[in-house]
């Protein structure tokens, strides 16, 4: 019994201090518009974005990130710029990818991260995401600009759930790319820093895919590793829990 307690008092030890370990210099759960406003500005001025109570993936929240293109062969897209640009850092997302199974795939959707303020004056820049383009068909996608290539990821898409895509700066300035933990991309070029996240959207509907894509609990910390968080999808009861949520929803 005396064990039992003590074990559990390590254990409350351990989660509250392994989240102070890292630093979590940004963070948003799209579960209030003004704050994600606040946060995240379109490069041209686009507005067609909304908190969608379609999907969720935060504990107890209700709604996520749902961009939706109103116009053909045109970007939206949006950013969230850090000032003070830091080395090493981690990027955590989660993507509700619709699955494959049944060919309810996304066309165009991307994280977008570079070491500017945006795509176009960043050196380094990459795009995590999900695309119609026949040549990754039951994959992710991964841009790399520096090579000036596309690659598809090792870890497929089946059936509908929440996807982990993260990107880590270390502090000699490799760089990686992970989706649900799997390594899937090392960059050739060091990364002086990171300059900005973006979500994005291109209208397209010639490829069968649908154009509305959904992101939420977006996590930047300031170290090479982060924390868990607290409904990571590849934890058992968490993605039992999250399968709930969304039977009831649907």
């Amino acid at each position: 019994m005396k064990f039992c307690v003590f074990f559990a008092l390590v254990m409350a030890l351990l989660l509250c201090v392994m989240p102070c370990m890292a630093k979590q210099i940004f963070y948003d759960n799209f579960e209030n518009e003004a704050y994600t406003k606040s946060n995240w500005k379109a490069k041209a001025g686009q507005l067609n974005w909304e908190l969608s109570n379609k999907y969720n993936h935060t504990i107890n929240g209700k709604t996520s990130f749902k961009m939706e293109p109103k116009t053909m062969q045109v970007w939206e897209d949006v950013w969230h710029v850090f000032s003070d640009q830091p080395k090493p850092a981690h990027v955590r997302i989660w993507f509700y990818d619709r699955g494959w199974k049944n060919k309810i795939k996304v066309d165009q959707q991307y994280v977008l991260i570079g070491d500017g303020t945006n795509d176009e004056d960043s050196a380094n820049f990459c795009q995590i995401g999900q695309t119609g383009n026949p040549d990754h068909d039951e994959h992710y996608s991964i841009f790399d600009s520096v090579a000036n290539a596309w690659f598809h990821t090792k870890t497929t898409t089946f059936e509908p759930r929440w996807v982990k895509f993260e990107f880590v700066i270390y502090k000699d300035g490799t760089a990686k790319i992970f989706v649900d933990d799997t390594e899937e991309h090392v960059f050739t070029q060091k990364w002086p820093h990171l300059g900005t996240i973006g979500l994005a959207a291109y209208g397209r509907n010639d490829r069968g895919g649908v154009l509305d894509g959904y992101w939420d609990d977006v996590e930047v910390f300031d170290t090479e590793d982060a924390p868990a968080f607290a409904v990571d999808p590849n934890d058992k009861a968490s993605s039992l829990w999250g399968k709930i949520k969304l039977g009831l929803r649907e």
